[in-house]
């Protein structure tokens, strides 16, 4: 990322922290903002997670679950990946919330796993990742 786009990023996470403490200090109630990059345009992280869901064959709820099933974990693995990828000014904490509140350590355990896997070729997870990979850029391409 070049230096400026990462100044960008930071000012506007600055500016979203002070809005939100300061909505919550005048109304008492708790906002969660998102930024978003112009990349992507209006297409939203959540709408991102549902293809991701139906390239793999599962049902977008899948991702609030609380199991540790091996293929529900790597929905959640591939999904906070393409994440990361395409929506770099997302926290992991927004993330973690997309997920059903699981803790943003989750998020980081599990971008590094997923990394792995990647990494040493694991044929299951990289079918699935190129397959949620390919979905996610035809979704990108498309007018909103």
């Amino acid at each position: 990322m070049y230096y400026a786009a990462a100044q960008q990023i930071t000012a506007a996470r600055h500016i979203a922290r002070t809005a939100q403490r300061q909505i919550k200090e005048k109304t008492g109630m708790r906002v969660s903002m998102m930024l978003y990059s112009p990349e992507v345009g209006s297409k939203t992280p959540e709408e991102m997670l549902h293809v991701i869901a139906l390239a793999l064959g599962m049902h977008p709820d899948c991702y609030r679950m609380k199991t540790k099933a091996r293929h529900i974990v790597e929905l959640r693995f591939v999904a906070a990946v393409l994440l990361r990828r395409n929506y770099p000014t997302m926290t992991l904490h927004q993330i973690a919330t997309l997920f059903g509140g699981q803790d943003h350590s989750s998020i980081i355990s599990g971008l590094a796993r997923a990394n792995d896997l990647i990494y040493t070729g694991d044929p299951r997870f990289v079918m699935k990742y190129n397959n949620a990979l390919k979905s996610v850029d035809l979704w990108l391409k498309c007018e909103a």
